[in-house]
């Protein structure tokens, strides 16, 4: 063979390194019986050699059969392999990628979660809300009024309580007569409250005495009713009344849950005609066991998951016609239960709405604290709640509207909410209120710290409360009429504390303790595992794409056996 057959051969491919000199080919190791290997210099092109199509651009065309030559051809790897290995390395370096944006700038995992939590028709989230298997604690402090016959006959200065109780009480809650709108619904509450004489300090068979609420409440109905023929059977009532003097005497129970009493039964007529009648004897939490009048509506959330659990209705309406301003008149809050997730902001008021005061309550973030490990947000009730306008410009609407007039600071009007009775709210024995609030009452202790609390703690992704504690006293105001001459020894417009209670969740179930453990925990280990494997794979898959891309070298990839009798011919094709 003569290698200047193939001299004349221009290059335009890559194949061996170019060498100085004119040789084309170099004949590597010929045996004894002629047969050896042909190197093309990367300078060479042959054309249509079968075998050598994946080699570059190089291809051959040879004539001559005799004896055996072999053609190494060189150039890059097959390009169906090579393609397919950068196909499947992309994909798993973009997928990756994809993945470690995805889970480290989402909240995926607790998005699906949250979605589970919606209040769908059926679904564990509705059997769970609809009868809940938490059961909060409430404890009924008294106070008991020990010398209000020496107050009445001016042998003591001061009416003397004493803070009798707890009496303890678990709450069990159920939503009944639930009505469907889309994704809204509709319901009442239903409460079962059962006395716990172990956890009470005293048994409900005690008997304290206690201010006589439907006569003091009575002032304030004729005071607001000029018809004398609304009046007149309610005056007649008061001559003949079981209860006739300003305190009476009753069992712990049926001062709570309800007794028989004239006064009453004879503004029943008044109070229905009026739409503020809500039960069928006084008492005073009565309004609050079994099924509650208020009819709510709430956002399930299924829509918008940043409303809920939020109250849009009231008994139909989307806000209270009772104080002076929009803002105060809003119902927009939640029961205190669930918030939504884009309200877990620390600089963001949480609203809770009370229906026992007619309004909603802000609650500001606090501090982060743990329960069994469990990282939480703590919210507490603003000491400046109650105060009075010149405190808390923010509280000027919770004046009576057509007087004008405003509670002292430290309490606030509730009367809308107590069947049209002079009651009043406020921290347990008149924290914070105005000093004049006790001027003429001894025994009370403002300063014990069990009864400065006022708080939620509440899971940051979740949004479910898991503790809390409110503590709220109510107050009856008097307000006398010359009709009634057993309220005349009482100052008029004093107020007098009749009861503070504790609503308290100290303890979950622990199906809600498991629940909330692996929604915080096992979600947090779910998302980081998925963040780590995104970002180890995406590395990995990067590394080895750059090796595929920068290290593509050349190298062998096919021999061809080239039969040879005389001289080789082979032509470049266009």
């Amino acid at each position: 063979m003569e290698h200047k057959n193939l001299e004349n051969v221009s290059s335009t491919a890559l194949m061996l390194p170019k060498e100085s000199g004119e040789e084309k080919v170099v004949i590597l190791s010929p045996n004894s019986n002629g047969v050896g290997k042909i190197l093309i210099r990367e300078d060479t092109i042959l054309a249509n050699l079968q075998g050598c199509a994946g080699c570059g651009k190089a291809r051959f065309t040879c004539s001559g059969v005799k004896n055996q030559w072999s053609v190494l051809c060189w150039g890059r790897q097959s390009d169906k392999k090579y393609y397919t290995l950068l196909v499947l390395l992309s994909a798993t370096f973009v997928l990756s990628l994809v993945g470690t944006i995805f889970f480290c700038f989402t909240n995926t995992i607790n998005d699906a979660i949250l979605s589970n939590m919606v209040i769908r028709n059926n679904s564990l989230a509705y059997s769970v809300w609809k009868r809940p298997n938490v059961q909060p604690l409430m404890k009924v402090h008294l106070f008991n009024y020990t010398n209000w016959r020496d107050y009445a006959n001016g042998y003591a200065d001061k009416l003397h309580v004493e803070d009798v109780g707890p009496y303890v009480y678990s709450q069990q809650l159920e939503r009944v007569n639930v009505e469907f709108h889309g994704d809204r619904l509709s319901f009442q509450e239903k409460n079962d409250f059962r006395f716990l004489p172990n956890r009470s300090s005293g048994a409900q068979f005690d008997v304290v005495t206690v201010p006589n609420m439907p006569l003091l409440g009575l002032s304030k109905v004729i005071e607001t009713s000029m018809n004398l023929f609304t009046q007149f059977p309610i005056i007649t009532a008061v001559r003949f009344a079981n209860h006739p003097e300003a305190f009476v005497d009753l069992p712990v129970h049926r001062f709570l849950w309800g007794y028989e009493d004239s006064i009453f039964d004879a503004a029943k007529p008044l109070l229905s005609l009026r739409g503020q009648l809500k039960v069928n004897q006084f008492g005073l939490l009565a309004s609050k066991n079994d099924t509650l009048s208020e009819r709510f509506t709430i956002n399930t959330g299924e829509l918008d998951m940043d409303k809920m659990n939020l109250i849009e209705k009231l008994d139909g309406e989307s806000h209270l016609n009772v104080w002076g301003s929009a803002d105060c008149n809003s119902i927009e809050a939640t029961d205190g239960s669930i918030f939504p997730p884009s309200q877990l902001d620390r600089k963001k008021v949480l609203h809770v709405f009370f229906p026992n005061l007619c309004r909603r309550l802000p609650y500001l973030y606090d501090k982060d604290i743990e329960t069994d490990g469990i990282p939480l947000l703590r919210y507490r009730l603003p000491l400046n709640v109650f105060d009075d306008p010149s405190h808390n410009p923010e509280n000027q609407c919770f004046c009576e509207i057509d007087s004008g007039t405003c509670p002292p600071r430290g309490v606030t009007n509730v009367t809308a909410c107590a069947m049209g009775a002079p009651a009043l709210a406020s921290f347990p024995h008149f924290y914070l209120g105005d000093p004049r609030l006790s001027e003429k009452i001894s025994g009370l202790n403002p300063n014990t710290p069990s009864i400065q609390e006022n708080f939620l703690d509440v899971h940051p992704t979740l949004g479910i409360a898991l503790s809390g504690k409110s503590s709220l006293q109510i107050n009856m105001q008097i307000r006398k009429s010359d009709m009634f001459s057993a309220l005349g020894f009482l100052d008029q417009g004093m107020i007098l504390p009749i009861a503070w209670i504790e609503m308290a969740v100290e303890e979950l179930p622990e199906s809600l303790r498991t629940l909330i453990y692996h929604g915080t925990f096992s979600t947090a280990a779910a998302q980081l595992g998925l963040v780590v494997t995104s970002i180890v794979t995406m590395l990995i898959s990067g590394v080895c794409l750059f090796i595929l891309l920068v290290g593509r070298r050349q190298k062998p990839c096919a021999t061809v056996k080239i039969p040879i009798e005389n001289e080789i011919k082979c032509l470049q094709h266009s």
